[in-house]
């Protein structure tokens, strides 16, 4: 019998022994339809590290893909309720990525919309400073829009210093952070730099060179680019020449969709939501989905301004014990709740769960 596909394994490791989870749940996650309901099941479901990182997959892959996990009875499925997993598709998945990349970083949802931008920065910058250390000028960019080189200057201009000293110390922050990678992690992510004399490589090069397969290659420097991120934000002061591009990025573009975080920056300067409602012309059921998924991606969110004093004291007890609840135990304990208040009380109590 054929073995499964890299791609098939992906899908075997996004299901559990515990709790069934549907077709169409798993394929919204995997493509990241940016849903409140889709976010929140993500999360619900611990499938973080697994949003959006198939955007352009058909319906009918995955369908298929499911089909032969469960006649080669890896999962099980139950009459509607869901794809679970049996103790041999456990094993066979333990088994096979005991020695192959899986994607794993739960930062992935966080840093989905905003990830692609920071990481050709970051390899723009590198190029940038490469060829400055080496002083050409007559260099082929690697970013031609216009609007990213005019981003880069602007960076540039912030470290009005010597660019010979700028240049160097961030390379030393890519040596910090590349040591604390497996040699082999290491080598492959630098392959992805260009500079003076240096070309890049295509992930289908990296793979030849390291004989692996193309699909684990690209798991693998995009793990690695999260682990990055992470690291920016826990010890920025050991890069701040690479935090500063990530800080600035992220200002700039917000981790949530653009409507979003244009919602909340009328909310945070003073606006109430029906002033918000009003001013942005969309339904209230829309500028409340905005509020939810903006406390789905952020740590810190204002939920005191949403809930009265009694449902925030439960929130509180919810997440001082890290508890996570479904709308039913709410409406139980709050019979006459909304549904937006129900559904962020689920949100953070969630977040808490995850993060403390």
């Amino acid at each position: 019998m054929k073995g499964l596909t890299y791609i098939e394994y992906l899908f075997l490791d996004c299901i559990s022994t515990e709790r069934p989870i549907k077709e169409a749940t798993l394929f919204y996650n995997l493509i990241g339809k940016r849903t409140v309901s889709t976010m929140l099941q993500c999360r619900q479901y611990d499938l973080e590290a697994y949003f959006t990182v198939m955007p352009g997959m058909k319906p009918t892959v995955l369908k298929k893909g499911l089909e032969r996990l469960v006649s080669d009875g890896l999962v099980t499925s139950n009459d509607g309720e869901g794809y679970l997993l049996t103790e041999a598709g456990s094993e066979k998945k333990v088994v096979f990525f005991s020695d192959h990349a899986r994607f794993s970083m739960q930062n992935q949802m966080e840093y989905s919309l905003v990830q692609g931008v920071l990481r050709r920065r970051m390899l723009f910058l590198i190029q940038i400073l490469s060829e400055m250390l080496h002083n050409n000028k007559h260099y082929y960019p690697i970013e031609r829009e216009a609007k990213e080189q005019i981003w880069m200057k602007r960076l540039l201009a912030q470290h009005s210093g010597d660019k010979a000293s700028f240049a160097k110390s961030c390379g030393e922050e890519w040596r910090t952070y590349l040591s604390r990678l497996p040699e082999r992690d290491a080598g492959l992510f630098a392959l992805q730099f260009e500079g003076n004399d240096h070309l890049r490589k295509t992930t289908g090069q990296m793979a030849g060179l390291f004989s692996l397969e193309e699909a684990e290659v690209k798991i693998l420097l995009h793990q690695n680019w999260l682990k990055l991120y992470r690291g920016l934000e826990k010890e920025p002061e050991k890069f701040p020449v690479l935090s500063s591009v990530m800080l600035m990025t992220v200002n700039e573009n917000g981790l949530a969709s653009a409507s979003a975080e244009t919602t909340m920056r009328y909310f945070m300067n003073g606006h109430s939501m029906n002033e918000i409602i009003s001013m942005r012309g969309l339904k209230q059921s829309t500028i409340q989905d905005h509020f939810a998924e903006i406390a789905l991606i952020y740590r810190e969110f204002p939920t005191q301004q949403f809930l009265d004093k009694e449902k925030m004291q439960y929130l509180q007890q919810l997440m001082e014990h890290k508890v996570r609840v479904d709308f039913r135990e709410i409406q139980k304990v709050f019979p006459g709740i909304n549904f937006f208040e129900s559904r962020l009380i689920q949100i953070r109590s969630e977040v808490a769960a995850k993060y403390g």
